[in-house]
């Protein structure tokens, strides 16, 4: 899509194009849970406005409003068209392909929580959408638009630590057990691969620019069928192999790893990533880039970026990558046994 057909499906932004970010982006926000304050503090923070709140409990939405300042909320999904120039999706997992498919089709641009959707289907079905309106949509895995992974990337790249040979990462922590809470409810996509091992499988794919050859998990599974704990062994084109953890019942650590033959770089809480370290045969280095504001505005930014240049798919959080991770993952439920009911 050009800038001239952009403009006139999103005339919103046309003083994007012609003044820079002046007065920022208006967003609508479907869901109330903490990421969607998350979310919320990263936009304010640099100058865009959240003005609609969408939630399927009216008195919820609403006190959700009043209490963080919102003008407005509602129960229509619909009510976003033409009333604001994004929308951000932060409904749990089962609830993102209901929510994005009637949003892309009337030609509202979408940023969504990871992971996408809930298996590959739902997310060919989303982005079917996008491309079917031609309207912006795109994975909210904020960790790849992270300045550290500049720096890391561009270490790789010089061959600071020779040829990587493992990437290791852990995310896990010991959430309360309660079957009817999103992380633990298999109804609600609950378990700990989609919620935060796809960080763990996100690394490893910074760091080897693809999905692995091979793949073999193993997982202990809660009363209701999903995974509490997930190790996965990956190996990837060139031999490097990536060990990565994932858990909501252990608190297993927050911590990343790439090691190479001459030498070692280490990304303490990778996933929200402010600092590395790199330690080589030949030298030592740290770089550190704080948040401006808690790291989500860095996404923000990216769809401010694609709207303004007219683009319906960002090339940091591509369709085929959305995909490609998603059957990953779909790969690894089938191998430890996690059934969801949109399966």
């Amino acid at each position: 899509m050009c800038i001239r057909d952009s403009l006139k499906r999103y005339p919103q932004i046309d003083f994007l194009l012609l003044f820079g970010n002046v007065a920022g982006m208006r967003w609508g926000i479907v869901g109330h849970g903490s990421i969607a304050k998350t979310f919320m503090k990263a936009a304010r923070g640099i100058g865009h406005s959240v003005d609609i709140v969408v939630g399927r409990d009216a008195e919820r939405a609403s006190n959700f409003c009043e209490s963080h300042d919102v003008p407005e909320s509602s129960t229509d999904l619909l009510s976003l068209v033409g009333n604001v120039d994004a929308a951000y999706i932060a409904v749990p997992h089962s609830g993102h392909c209901s929510a994005a498919v009637p949003l892309l089709e009337a030609s509202v641009p979408v940023l969504c929580e990871k992971p996408l959707a809930v298996n590959e289907s739902e997310v060919v079905k989303m982005i079917e959408a996008a491309k079917g309106t031609e309207t912006f949509f795109m994975e909210a895995m904020w960790t790849r638009h992270l300045p550290v992974y500049k720096k890391v990337l561009s270490w790789l790249r010089e061959g600071k630590v020779g040829r990587v040979t493992l990437v290791e990462a852990s995310f896990g922590f010991n959430a309360p057990y309660d079957p009817k809470s999103r992380l633990w409810n298999p109804d609600l996509a609950g378990g700990s691969l989609l919620d935060v091992g796809i960080y763990t499988l996100t690394l490893a794919d910074l760091v080897y620019g693809g999905l692995p050859e091979e793949i073999s998990a193993e997982a202990e599974l809660s009363p209701e069928g999903i995974d509490a704990h997930l190790g996965v062994l990956a190996k990837y084109p060139g031999g490097g192999l990536a060990r990565l953890g994932s858990a909501i019942n252990a608190a297993i650590g927050f911590s990343g790893k790439i090691v190479g033959t001459e030498g070692v770089i280490e990304i303490p809480f990778f996933w929200q990533a402010e600092k590395a370290a790199l330690d080589s045969d030949s030298s030592s280095e740290e770089f550190s880039a704080p948040h401006e504001v808690n790291g989500f505005e860095y996404q923000i930014r990216e769809v401010e970026r694609c709207l303004g240049s007219g683009l319906t798919e960002s090339e940091v959080v591509s369709f085929d990558w959305s995909v490609s991770m998603m059957r990953l993952m779909d790969q690894i439920r089938s191998q430890i046994g996690v059934v969801y009911p949109a399966d």
